[in-house]
C-alpha cells in the first residue's frame, strides 16, 4: 500500500509542473505591442546573448570580452583579477563593481551578481518593449 502514497505524490509533482508550465506558455503568448521608440537597427552581441541565453549568458559574455580583451585574468583556480578598472560600458562595469574594491573574487559570485544586475535587467526590458523576448514573470516560470 505504500506504493499508492508514491503514485499520489508523483500524480501532483505531474500536475503542478503541468500547471506552471501551462501558466508560463499562457504569458508568453500575451500579444506584446512593440514599442515605437525602438530603433531598426539590428542586435548588439550582449541582446543577442540575452536571446540565446538569458542574464546568465550576458553575465559571461561580458567576463569573456574583458579576458579576451585583457581588462581581466580569469585563472584556471575559479577567480577573477581587474587588470583594467575603467569599464567601457555599464555592463563592464557593474562586472568590476561585483568584483569588489579588492580587484579579486571567486567567479561564482561574479556571475551571479551580474544576473540580477541593473544593467542586464535594463537589457531584457529593451527587448521585451520590442517584442523580442518574454517578461521576466513569464521566464522564471519555465
Amino acid at each position: 500500500m505504500l506504493w499508492v502514497l508514491f503514485l499520489l505524490v508523483a500524480w501532483g509533482a505531474a500536475v503542478v509542473s503541468c500547471t506552471r508550465l501551462c501558466l508560463a506558455a499562457v504569458a508568453a503568448a500575451q500579444p506584446m505591442d512593440p514599442d515605437p521608440a525602438a530603433d531598426a537597427k539590428g542586435l548588439s552581441l550582449y541582446e543577442a546573448a540575452f536571446l540565446s541565453g538569458g542574464p546568465r549568458r550576458v553575465g559571461e559574455l561580458v567576463l569573456v570580452t574583458m579576458y579576451r580583451e585583457r581588462r581581466l585574468l580569469l585563472a584556471h583556480t575559479g577567480w577573477v583579477t581587474v587588470v583594467v578598472p575603467d569599464g567601457r560600458d555599464e555592463l563592464e562595469r557593474s562586472v568590476i563593481t561585483a568584483i569588489g574594491p579588492e580587484g579579486q573574487s571567486p567567479v561564482r559570485p561574479v556571475r551571479t551578481a551580474l544576473v540580477t544586475a541593473a544593467p542586464v535587467r535594463a537589457l531584457g526590458d529593451r527587448l521585451v518593449a520590442a517584442g523580442l523576448a518574454v517578461p521576466a514573470s513569464a521566464r522564471t516560470n519555465v
